[in-house]
Order: C-alpha cells, then sequence, then structure tokens
C-alpha cells in the first residue's frame, strides 16, 4: 500500500501528460502573455508631455475628452477654500483682503462671476501669523494681502460676518 496513490483523496492523476506537453503548455502561455502586453503597447494612447507635468498626481481621466479639457491654474492664484461648519466655525483661506478699518476688515473671495465678500471682525485675543509663520498684529494686515480666516459665524448684518480667532497671512 506503500507506492499506491488513494483515488478517493486525489481522483484526478496526471500520468497521462508527458513533460514535453507541460513544456508546451508553459511555451504557449508566455506567448499569450507577451502578445497582449505588445498589443496594449502598440494601441495604449501616451499622455503629451507637455500636459503631463501639469497635470497633479494621481489624477485619473475618466475619458479622453476631459483629459483634453483640464487647463492649468494661474501660477499666482491662490487655492480657494470656505467651510462653515454646522456649529457655526468657519474657514477662509485664499481671502483677498479688500480693506482694514479699526479693529475688522473686509475680505473677497471670486469664483468666477461669483463673489464672496466677508466681513471680518477681530478681537484682543485674535491671533495674527505672517507668512513665515511669526506672529503679527492687524496693523501688519494690508489691503491686496492673501490671508486665511479661522472663526466663527456672526449672525445679522448685510455681508456674512466672521469673528476671527486665527488670521493667517
Amino acid at each position: 500500500m506503500r507506492g499506491s496513490v488513494n483515488n478517493f483523496m486525489f481522483p484526478l492523476t496526471f500520468s497521462n501528460f508527458s513533460p514535453k506537453i507541460a513544456v508546451a503548455a508553459g511555451v504557449a502561455g508566455v506567448s499569450l502573455m507577451l502578445a497582449g502586453i505588445f498589443v496594449y503597447e502598440v494601441y495604449a494612447q501616451p499622455l503629451p508631455e507637455a500636459h503631463a507635468a501639469s497635470v497633479p498626481a494621481g489624477t485619473v481621466y475618466l475619458s479622453p475628452s476631459a483629459q483634453a479639457a483640464v487647463t492649468a491654474p494661474a501660477a499666482d492664484a491662490p487655492m480657494l477654500e470656505m467651510h462653515v461648519a454646522n456649529n457655526g466655525l468657519t474657514l477662509l483661506r485664499g481671502a483677498r483682503v479688500l480693506s482694514v478699518s479699526g479693529s475688522s476688515m473686509q475680505v473677497g473671495m471670486s469664483w468666477g462671476a461669483s463673489t464672496f465678500i466677508w466681513n471680518v471682525s477681530t478681537a484682543y485675543n485674535t491671533e495674527f501669523f505672517g507668512t513665515a509663520g511669526a506672529k503679527e498684529t492687524l496693523s501688519d494686515v494690508q489691503a491686496g494681502d492673501v490671508v486665511t480666516v479661522t472663526g466663527t459665524l456672526n449672525a445679522g448684518g448685510v455681508a456674512p460676518g466672521i469673528a476671527a480667532t486665527i488670521i493667517h497671512e
């Protein structure tokens, strides 16, 4: 019983196949795989080099027309973000200072034809930071500066308002 194979546990036997058939099957499989890679390389459309440099890493296009429609943003345009949470916490990133008057300032953000103007009020505990992270004051902020404002939403008024806790240039 030592040399026999249990047909109940291993009902299939491959003793009918010669090593030549196994090698031929392996060569055929590898040939099909290489042919598939070759066909893919021939028919795959490469991304033009000039466009590839302006596309952020990890960008996925669903169609070639969407890829062609992408244009690079202006180099000097800041990233614009506006978030207002349910509890009134507010974040404005990329807001341009329109005016500074007393302890408040007016900032604006534009998306296409839409412009959002915010009244930002400061208090004694509002923190100001410059571009290098150094502490500043409200007097260091001037019209034309691009700032990030964090605070809470103020109710009332013609334009929406924020009671600022942090302003970062």
